[in-house]
């Protein structure tokens, strides 16, 4: 099996403490995978049908789709990776960008079982999804599209998620929830928005959990060793908080998620809270 065949594991923070003699080659595969399987911005931009506004679209469907059927965060956050890989390879017409989504996300959910185990998670049927479309794909129509993503992507799904990224991130504040809800907040928002396409999931990942910090705790020191593409990730993160996606908002507005969606519209309406932030000399 070769490196980019290797399947990268849903519970990434619970793997690489209980397998900490093999953390750096962990983290090397990782960093690897992150390269191999980035969508290229310049090349989804050289599609003919498919705009960014159709793609946020595209996104919303799947958002609320994944939320419809309570799947885990990583289904997401794959199935996310797999509509812009592929439209990073191959042109598609704007009357099948739907039907492209909607095997993304079936194949995203199949991916990793170990997700599934014990955390009352089911798998979709190619049924579901179709009747989710309104029948306007039928489960053969879902079935070869989700060839097509294989063959085109060369059969890497092992991407390393935003998501997976944060847990990692956060696992010496596990406590923390409200934290996490915040982090994973920011998270999906910038699902939505092209500067967000072409960056690494860790690069996000430590964006999210520097600015849920932020608006949460109302500063944070930054080191200097903090790289400037990751402070750019933060600020354009900040931006799009103003105006959420509404299927994130209303997602996040929930006592499950912490109701960190209305904390952040609290800072945003408080002239006197502003977050800021301050970099150590």
């Amino acid at each position: 099996m070769s490196q980019d065949q290797v399947q990268v594991p849903s519970s990434v923070d619970t793997l690489l403490w209980e397998e900490s003699d093999y953390l750096e080659d962990i983290m090397q595969h990782l960093a690897y995978m992150e390269n191999v399987t980035l969508p290229s911005v310049p090349m989804i931009e050289m599609q003919i049908q498919i705009t960014w506004q159709l793609r946020s679209s595209l996104i919303d469907f799947v958002v609320r789709s994944h939320q419809y059927f309570r799947l885990p965060s990583q289904v997401l956050f794959l199935s996310v990776n797999l509509i812009d890989r592929y439209c990073s390879r191959k042109q598609i017409g704007k009357e099948y960008y739907l039907l492209l989504g909607s095997a993304a996300l079936w194949i995203a959910s199949k991916y990793d079982g170990k997700a599934y185990q014990g955390k009352g998670f089911t798998r979709p049927s190619a049924k579901e999804i179709s009747e989710l479309c309104n029948g306007i794909f039928d489960e053969h129509m879902i079935a070869q599209m989700e060839i097509s993503i294989l063959y085109t992507l060369d059969w890497v799904l092992g991407h390393p998620t935003t998501d997976q990224g944060i847990k990692f991130l956060l696992v010496g504040e596990s406590g923390d929830k409200e934290l996490a809800s915040m982090a994973a907040y920011l998270s999906e928002i910038s699902l939505y928005h092209r500067e967000f396409v072409g960056v690494k999931p860790s690069v996000i990942a430590e964006s999210c959990c520097m600015l849920a910090k932020i608006i949460l705790y109302g500063s944070l020191s930054i080191g200097d060793d903090t790289e400037a593409v990751v402070m750019e990730t933060l600020n354009s993160l900040w931006k799009h908080v103003c105006q959420p996606p509404p299927a994130i908002a209303e997602k996040f507005l929930r006592q499950n998620r912490h109701y960190v969606a209305q904390i952040v519209f609290n800072r945003l309406a408080d002239s006197t809270g502003h977050a800021t932030y301050d970099r150590q000399a």
